[in-house]
């Protein structure tokens, strides 16, 4: 008689895999937003579904840490709980993006609390093109702010960078309007849940944005705002998604400094516009250049040469909406950083064929997302040399 598990059929069809995306929800919800262990839980496991079924074993303890652990055993915390939630997304037209998703940001993959999940609303393709820049100040600016932020918005978007801000009151909206007068894409990154607009009188910029960018939140619909704590975890967002920050005005001790902070700690160069030394409302921005932490700014001609830009259009003119990245080319870009590498060094990082990556290296430097330095040395556009 052949004992159990020696060759003999069950009688039983295994347990067939949840969805991939419903996977994705749970292991969002399990940590939670902002969470600090969402890399060491990729790291130990490469995706949600492998989680998932090592939710009960040690290694999963260890990366994802006791709460989520508790989360995780809970009885109705499940992948399958989510797809009605879901469904409702859906019929919401709101896009669910996922870690492995095709129109997730590459830049968020570089930082160690990234979104596991990202909410949508507008065209998710905006998120992984090139020449995106910050542009961030205080909520109560001066008419010295709204001019500049203007000025350098307009310019900025004029020449082909993707205005990124947080949608809030004051200098984020101007460059949200900047771009928006421009008919050029610009991206909100909100601190609230995707179905909230805050503040509420910005509804018909978002609705603008939508049609010509996107508008972005790690808060599901359906849930309650976090209050403050939710627009100090946006501010990371919006610096890992911009290729440089843009300060406007700022008191020395603001939300907008955190920006800042975490644009330091991504290695992002920051630029601030110059105020004059009797307002509080460029005490902020005035301190990042007396310190050097950041380069003055004046006009968006100043920040072509960081973003790879050229010079602005002549007149406004639709963007064309991008094309998405092959697989080859997110595992290309995945590879390459601010400072220049080899083909030989990229061909080990990513397994590809000398050939098949020489050919992707050449569709990334002419979309204008890589550059080739002397001794066919790439680096991101807008990286340094060094």
């Amino acid at each position: 008689m052949t004992r159990a598990g020696e060759g003999q059929l069950s009688l039983f069809p295994p347990e067939p895999a949840p969805d991939p995306l419903l996977c994705w929800l749970w292991l969002a919800g399990t940590l939670g937003a902002g969470s600090q262990r969402a890399g060491a839980v990729l790291d130990a496991f490469g995706g949600a579904q492998e989680a998932w079924e090592a939710r009960d074993t040690d290694a999963f303890a260890a990366a994802a840490g006791p709460a989520a652990v508790q989360r995780a055993c809970l009885p109705d915390n499940t992948p399958e709980h989510y797809r009605a939630f879901a469904r409702r997304c859906a019929a919401r037209r709101i896009r669910i993006l996922p870690y492995d998703d095709p129109d997730y940001p590459l830049a968020f993959s570089r930082i160690s609390d990234m979104p596991l999940v990202l909410y949508c609303t507008g065209d998710p393709r905006w998120l992984n093109e090139p020449a995106a820049v910050g542009m961030v100040g205080t909520r109560k600016p001066t008419e010295y702010g709204l001019r500049a932020a203007e000025d350098i918005g307009r310019g900025l978007a004029r020449a082909g960078a993707v205005i990124v801000s947080g949608l809030a009151d004051g200098l984020d909206s101007t460059g949200h309007r900047a771009a928006v007068g421009e008919n050029c894409p610009t991206i909100a990154v909100m601190g609230v849940p995707i179905d909230r607009t805050y503040p509420a009188a910005n509804r018909e910029l978002r609705r603008a944005i939508e049609r010509r960018g996107c508008v972005i939140s790690e808060y599901p619909p359906e849930s309650e705002p976090v209050g403050a704590v939710g627009f100090l975890q946006r501010n990371r967002l919006i610096a890992a998604l911009s290729g440089a920050l843009v300060v406007v005005e700022a008191k020395e001790k603001s939300g907008t400094m955190s920006t800042v902070g975490h644009a330091e700690r991504y290695g992002k160069p920051v630029f601030a516009v110059p105020g004059s030394i009797f307002s509080p409302a460029s005490a902020g921005t005035n301190a990042l250049l007396r310190d050097g932490r950041a380069k003055a700014v004046c006009t968006a001609a100043d920040l072509f040469g960081t973003l790879g830009l050229q010079t602005a259009r002549p007149a406004p003119a639709p963007r064309e909406t991008p094309r998405p990245l092959s697989e080859n080319e997110r595992l290309v870009l995945s590879c390459l950083g601010a400072k220049a590498q080899g083909v030989e060094e990229l061909g080990v990082k990513s397994g590809l064929p000398t050939a098949a990556l020489l050919g992707v290296l050449m569709k990334l430097e002419l979309a204008g997302r890589v550059s080739c330095l002397p001794g066919k040395r790439y680096i991101l556009r807008g990286g340094s040399a060094s």
